[in-house]
């Protein structure tokens, strides 16, 4: 009895466990099935974002002009230049620097690789009587360089000083030499010949030319040198005064250009010396080098080849 008892308990069992089977499997296939659903819904919020984001990056692509070199304040824009690139910005590309803004004149300095806006451009307005002038009679700072603002300035002996030429760009300069190139009109090249022979006829008096120290925010300043009518009538008179004039202020700038330069004394011309001969030294050491690294290099290469044909025949 008891066995056929036990026999019929078994089905019951079974049929149980097989209940929990299922019903177990029903949960994990209801879990996967959520799992898989919800990782297609992330995917495909992950594919929008990338989407999204990959369309904003094309919305900021940009061509834009950067200086190859820093370019001074007041600079004819020229394509030569400048490196056209593209890169990634919010800056809209009508307001970027392009073609068209060839001939403007930079308001600002532009620093090497920065990227350069319309606003920091103006246009050109070079008038038809612009002339480029040579100057060297002037005195010069030993440590002003091309695209330097000058303002040139005549002093009487009696302590008077004048601007003859007000936030003048220093096209070009030369300090060897002494010589400045400056853009003037024709009224600023009566003005400046007019002081040149003013320096000449009052001995002692200087022209020299004293720089902006931030020409981006500094008005220029009001030139208040009136030209002397008699030295324009003498400059009518003799066609040669000019000439004279130029040449005895050149030789006075040279004379103090060269003063300046004795005051230098021995010990400091050899410590210059040494230390130039010493840079020398190294430059040539690593030239040296550099050769050397060729040479083995090209040694290298040239037995690699010799191995390479032998093994091909």
């Amino acid at each position: 009895m008891a066995f056929i008892k036990k026999r019929s308990k078994l089905p019951f069992v079974l049929l149980t466990v097989f209940l929990i089977i299922i019903l177990v499997g029903a949960l994990l296939g209801t879990l996967y099935y959520l799992y898989q659903a919800k990782i297609k819904e992330l995917q495909a919020e992950s594919d929008e974002k990338i989407q999204q984001l990959t369309f904003e990056l094309y919305l900021l692509n940009r061509e834009a002009y950067i200086p190859k070199d820093e370019i001074k304040l007041g600079t004819l824009l020229t394509l030569e230049l400048f490196d056209k690139v593209n890169i990634k910005l919010e800056t809209k590309q009508d307001l970027l620097l392009d073609e068209s803004d060839m001939g403007k004149i930079n308001t600002v300095t532009l620093p090497a690789g920065s990227t350069v806006l319309k606003s920091m451009t103006t246009e050109s307005t070079l008038a038809n009587d612009i002339r480029e002038v040579e100057f060297n009679m002037f005195f010069i700072q030993t440590n002003q360089k091309p695209g330097d603002y000058v303002d040139i300035r005549i002093t009487f002996p009696n302590g008077e000083s004048y601007i003859v030429l007000s936030k003048k760009q220093l096209k070009d300069i030369n300090l060897k030499e002494n010589t400045v190139w400056v853009w003037l009109d024709e009224t600023e090249i009566l003005n400046i010949n007019s002081a040149i022979i003013d320096a000449y006829i009052h001995h002692g008096s200087k022209l020299n030319a004293t720089t902006y120290v931030l020409p981006e925010l500094q008005e220029a300043a009001i030139p208040f040198y009136p030209a002397n009518t008699d030295v324009l009538d003498l400059m009518k008179k003799d066609p040669n005064i000019l000439k004279k004039a130029m040449d005895t202020l050149t030789r006075e700038a040279r004379a103090a250009l060269e003063s300046h330069l004795s005051m230098i004394n021995s010990e400091d011309i050899a410590d210059v010396s040494s230390g130039i001969t010493e840079e020398r030294a190294k430059n040539q050491k690593l030239i040296d080098e550099m050769e050397k690294k060729s040479n083995i290099t090209e040694n290298h290469e040239k037995d690699k080849t010799d191995e390479e044909d032998t093994g091909f025949r």
